[in-house]
């Protein structure tokens, strides 16, 4: 008789238990299992793409962190240097430093010497480290949403077509959904009048309050370099990781960072073992005069060992499918109205987002099918209060004069 698949919370205990206890005999002990089931448990929540949520850094001064990174940013300094500075034990300033880091802050120790790097993150794609997975259906078939540029934050953001995304979402019974990045607004001199919400952390709470949340329906978010971008670029912030924690602290283990602009997953055949890439992307650049051409000059860029078999491309605002250069690729739309600066740049606004169903040659890895489902939202009457989303949101196959 086969056994029943383990719950993917039951695969994230096991997971956590190892992060928080550090040792998998401890972390065994602390669930009342042996040390070969939980070994079990991490590596099928390793396959299913599962991370464990950040374990907490306990600090008895929480203004601490904030003392240590104003003088890192005053000035870089080696831990010592920085306890005299501060006059306080090391130990404290060590507990600091990692507090910061969890909550991500890009602190970075080079010789010895404590700053902050004050630049974006690496993209995903070029941290050399294990790809996360995703494993096919039994059938070698893969079901999954595919949404980006939410802009929360923003006076044009369509929460309504986000929730309405999710449920279809659900009805279809995906277990996740993949992000394309600009989940928050941001803050520039062009968007500061577009803004409900101000601040990189009310923004990210906002976020955590308001982003779609759906039983058995995780999602995996990469960071643009723009909108949520532009705060990593302010503050020495890795986006992704404060916006994951964020999450946790709001008791939300659904969402996960990918990482900064691009991110590979490897797509397995659950028979077979073999494989092929997933490429979730947020690129740079604007929009082009017709609608496969960034896309269309992205792919032709990429040397032929680099290709994906898959890539899902935010950015643009744009819902388009296609093959390039044998990559099946999908533009994943937008959950925002048409903002005054893409008005003024004459930039359309394709608001929806997508299901995807892809089938998995077993022999090769190569993905054969690629069937993208776009769901397209309209607003009834263009001027009808058109800038206070007084227009009801009417789907395209549902649409009524």
């Amino acid at each position: 008789m086969p056994t029943k698949p383990l719950s993917q919370e039951t695969l994230r205990e096991a997971l956590d238990a190892v992060a928080q206890h550090g040792t998998t005999a401890a972390a065994a002990a602390a669930l009342g299992i042996n040390r070969n089931t939980l070994d079990s448990r991490v590596q099928a929540a390793k396959r299913a793409g599962l991370t464990a949520a950040p374990v907490p850094v306990q600090n008895e001064d929480p203004d601490l962190s904030v003392r240590v990174l104003v003088e890192i940013k005053k000035r870089p300094g080696s831990l010592d240097d920085l306890a005299e500075r501060l006059d306080m034990p090391n130990r404290k300033v060590q507990r600091a430093l990692a507090e910061l880091a969890a909550t991500g802050y890009m602190i970075e120790p080079r010789d010895g010497i404590y700053s902050l790097n004050d630049g974006p993150a690496n993209p995903a794609f070029m941290v050399e480290s294990d790809l996360p997975t995703y494993t096919s259906r039994p059938d070698g078939t893969y079901l999954f949403g595919a949404c980006g540029d939410n802009h929360l934050g923003s006076k044009y953001a369509r929460l309504d077509v986000l929730n309405a995304l999710y449920d279809r979402y659900a009805e279809e019974g995906v277990d996740r959904v993949f992000n394309t990045g600009n989940w928050i607004d941001g803050e520039a001199r062009f968007n500061k009048h577009d803004l409900l919400v101000h601040g990189m952390d009310a923004q990210l709470r906002y976020l955590a309050d308001n982003y779609p949340v759906r039983k058995g329906i995780d999602t995996y978010a990469v960071a643009g370099d723009d909108h949520e971008g532009w705060y990593a670029q302010s503050f020495g912030v890795d986006i992704g990781r404060r916006a994951e924690h964020t999450m946790r602290d709001a008791g939300r283990r659904d969402w996960h960072n990918l990482g900064y602009m691009e991110s590979h997953i490897r797509l397995v055949h659950a028979q077979s073992g073999k494989s092929s890439i997933l490429a979730v992307v947020h690129p740079g650049g604007g929009s082009a005069y017709a609608l496969s051409y960034s896309i269309q000059k992205i792919i032709e860029s990429l040397e032929g060992g680099e290709k994906p078999a898959v890539g899902l491309y935010g950015h643009y605002h744009k819902l388009w499918a296609g093959n390039i250069r044998n990559v099946w690729c999908l533009q994943t739309g937008t959950t925002e109205d048409q903002t005054p600066f893409m008005r003024k740049k004459r930039l359309e606004a394709h608001v929806g987002g997508c299901l995807v169903k892809l089938r998995q040659d077993p022999k090769s890895g190569a993905i054969t099918e690629f069937t993208p489902t776009i769901m397209r939202f309209f607003n009834r009457g263009f001027y009808n209060n058109r800038w206070d989303h007084g227009g009801d949101v009417t789907h395209a196959h549902r649409s009524v004069a």
